[in-house]
């Protein structure tokens, strides 16, 4: 095989190699535009269970900087976020673990308060009270934080634990600006969820080892639940409103109750049906008084007129041991509209609903001693505007809620031990022409970014196309037989300048195509200066008389450049010094005799201008010398005063100037802070930027749109802080 062929046939180098690595890598990269997508986030659960009226599940959020970890509920139709504050409590670590921690505002330096304001919460319900409002930071793990939540502290014993609002709709302050809440933050600030979605399970205490709750935001986890065909439309507030055509009871027992005429027991009919809201904030299914008869006369149930609720008898015939011993399963059968024949059933068992309220549930006769009381959780609705579906309902069902497609979804939830311990995470992506803001730089549709993915790619491929033509060509050119060849450069390395090459870019050598430049005349070529020849200076001669002399010692040739020479030594040499002159003068030096100054500088007045005039205390300057520096002290000890007079005087860069306060300033009555101010002499309620509220029962936080009142109080209340005495309502001491 010839040389040449040889050359041609050689296997890229190492260079050429590392070149299409790099292009490679690039083709990945520019690939991938358009592909990357968020995916859902999953809310951490708490490990324990709270509630003074059951055994509820909680997600872990973190509030303020430095973060306080907090355990809260989810809550389907609010979209604020509820802490207790430390008032909340009577000081006892018991209290503030039930009710799942304590938020103080004063030590979160990122709390930005904007007062005390109306909740409004539930009013069909008889939600009622106020909380201390403001901003913070909301963090859901190590990576998710989103600055600017709505934050309301709450120390009323009425909302036991915190809520996280999964509600859209947004807030405003007294005409200030609109507030986004989590969901929409999420997608417009950090584009951390596909889509304003989410999908909640209770979890159930009663179910396996306790099964915690589920909540995926912007997506479901489809390992807890058994999908259905069933889509339900939101309400005009964005609240889940479902119709129930029926409410069933039936038994597994071989012997049925006393009280049955048959199996299954109908605890609703078709001509109850009705639009119930599905709202998490609350355990209870609140439901028609004759529903409500229904269920009292299957389950021997009695009412409580002060805790309205339903209780379950002293007697052994209808305890929750002998309930459950009936294999109880209650039939819900829901659908999007009452009465319609497209709908689905979900059925829960007795024991999502056997519950015990605990110290200090409102109205329980009760201290922190006493023991649990059983109840069923079912409440009278006075009209249909409280027709509402509670947490109890969501122990054993799968809620999965889709704002930008204005839909949700309700299934039966899976407590099998593998659905539980594993996630299978589905995102919900958003909907072509979504009337909702999305994230920063979603102007491009999915199919635009696609195409611009699929350019770049096809740009990069071309790209390395180039580079292996460099690298694969032959590396002698026709007409180049020389013995030492030019070294050969990678494709990248030509474009890169060696770290340790210090020469600079030069111009390229002629060849036939560029002939080189002949200069034009010799005049304009550059030459060195001619430097003077160094000559050396001849050394005089030495009299012979100087080494005979005995006198003169070893060192005499240093002596004689002494000029304070002895007398007797100038009379011995004196005719040695004549010859030594005449030699001097003999010698032709251009180098003239060394002579001193006649006038000694040192201690003359001419003194540098760059020099500073030292006293004799070194390293003090006169203060009477010109040019002091401007921060010098003065005369007189005080700071030096400018020379101009009509110039504002100017504090010092190094330390900051003190404003002054008045008198008025520091008195209590002038305080500006903004839980202080005059906003403060009444509650106002928040508006809400939207919709108006539907006839939905429970509206989530839904404030007053028209016709504000205002709250007039005398003292408002000062912001929450911790409580150095016990609480006047409850008490946690024996």
């Amino acid at each position: 095989m010839r040389s040449s062929d040889y050359n041609r046939l050689r296997p890229c180098p190492w260079s050429c190699r590392r070149d299409i690595l790099i292009i490679f890598s690039l083709i990945l990269s520019l690939g991938s535009v358009g592909a990357s997508e968020p995916i859902p986030i999953v809310a951490t659960t708490s490990t324990d269970f709270f509630g003074y009226d059951g055994l509820w599940s909680a997600i872990s959020i973190r509030v303020g900087s430095p973060e306080q970890y907090l355990s809260v509920f989810p809550s389907t139709l609010s979209q604020e976020t509820w802490v207790v504050g430390p008032a909340g409590c009577d000081g006892t670590s018991i209290c503030e673990n039930k009710r799942g921690g304590l938020f103080s505002a004063n030590e979160s330096s990122s709390f930005n308060a904007r007062g005390f304001f109306e909740l409004n919460f539930n009013p069909e319900l008889g939600g009622s009270g106020y909380g201390y409002y403001g901003l913070d930071t909301l963090s859901l793990n190590d990576a998710i934080s989103v600055p600017d939540q709505i934050i309301s502290v709450v120390n009323a014993t009425e909302y036991w634990v915190g809520t996280l609002g999964l509600g859209v709709q947004q807030t405003r302050f007294n005409g200030s600006e609109d507030i986004s809440p989590l969901l929409s933050s999420l997608i417009q600030k950090r584009n951390d969820i596909p889509s304003r979605s989410y999908g909640y399970t209770a979890g159930a205490a009663y179910r396996l080892k306790s099964v915690p709750a589920s909540l995926t935001l912007g997506g479901i986890d489809a390992n807890r639940f058994v999908p259905n065909n069933m889509s339900f439309t939101l309400s005009q507030d964005y609240s889940p409103i479902v119709a129930i055509n029926s409410i069933s009871l039936s038994s597994g027992a071989e012997s049925l109750p006393s009280n049955w005429d048959s199996n299954p027991q109908t605890l609703l009919d078709i001509s109850q049906a009705d639009l119930f809201t599905i709202d998490s904030s609350t355990p209870f299914l609140w439901l028609p008084e004759p529903a409500c008869d229904a269920f009292a006369n299957a389950l021997n149930l009695t009412y409580d007129d002060t805790l309205q609720l339903y209780l379950f008898p002293d007697d052994n015939s209808s305890s929750p041991s002998a309930l459950s011993a009936w294999n109880l399963t209650f039939t819900f059968t829901l659908s999007n509209l009452p009465g319609s024949s497209d709908g689905i059933e979900l059925t829960l068992p007795y024991d999502a609903f056997n519950l015990q309220l605990t110290y200090p549930f409102p109205n329980l006769d009760a201290n922190f001693t006493s023991p649990p009381t059983n109840y069923f959780p079912l409440r009278k609705a006075a009209n249909s505007t409280q027709y509402t579906i509670g947490r109890a309902f969501l122990q054993e069902t799968y809620l999965t809620v889709d704002y930008e497609r204005n839909n949700f979804s309700i299934s039966q939830a899976v407590f099998t031990l593998d659905a539980v311990s594993n996630v299978n995470l589905l995102a919900i992506s958003r909907p072509e022409g979504s009337t909702w803001p999305g994230p920063p730089g979603s102007g491009l549709s999915t199919g635009a970014k696609i195409g611009i993915g699929i350019g770049a790619g096809i740009g990069a491929l071309l790209a390395l196309g180039v580079a292996l033509w460099f690298c694969f060509r032959k590396r002698d050119e026709p007409g180049n037989s020389g013995t030492e060849k030019e070294k050969r450069r990678s494709f990248l390395s030509r474009l890169q300048k060696h770290p340790d090459s210090k020469t600079s870019v030069s111009e390229l050598l002629g060849d036939k195509r560029q002939p080189t430049e002949v200069p034009a005349d010799p005049s304009v070529s550059r030459f060195e200066l001619a430097a003077s020849t160094p000559i050396e200076m001849p050394a005089g001669p030495v009299s012979p008389s100087f080494f005979e002399s005995n006198e003169a010692p070893r060192g005499s040739a240093l002596m004689r450049n002494d000029p304070r020479r002895p007398a007797e030594l100038e009379q011995q040499h004196s005719a040695n010094k004549a010859a030594e002159a005449a030699a001097s003068e003999r010698s032709g030096s251009p180098v003239p005799p060394y002579s001193p100054a006649e006038v000694n500088h040192r201690f003359s007045n001419s003194v540098s201008p760059y020099s500073v005039r030292h006293s004799r205390a070194f390293g003090t300057v006169s203060s009477g010398d010109q040019g002091i520096s401007p921060v010098g002290a003065s005369h007189d000890g005080h700071s030096r005063q400018s020379s101009n007079t009509n110039s504002r005087s100017m504090s010092s860069p190094i330390s900051p100037e003190l404003t002054s306060r008045s008198q008025a300033q520091l008195l209590p009555g002038g305080s500006t802070s903004p839980a202080t101010s005059t906003s403060r002499g009444s509650l106002l309620v928040p508006q809400l930027n939207g919709r108006p509220p539907s006839r939905s029962p429970s509206s989530g936080s839904r404030f007053v749109e028209e016709g504000l009142t205002t709250v007039t109080e005398e003292r408002p209340p000062g912001p929450p802080v911790r409580s150095n005495t016990p609480a006047d309502r409850f008490s946690w001491e024996q």
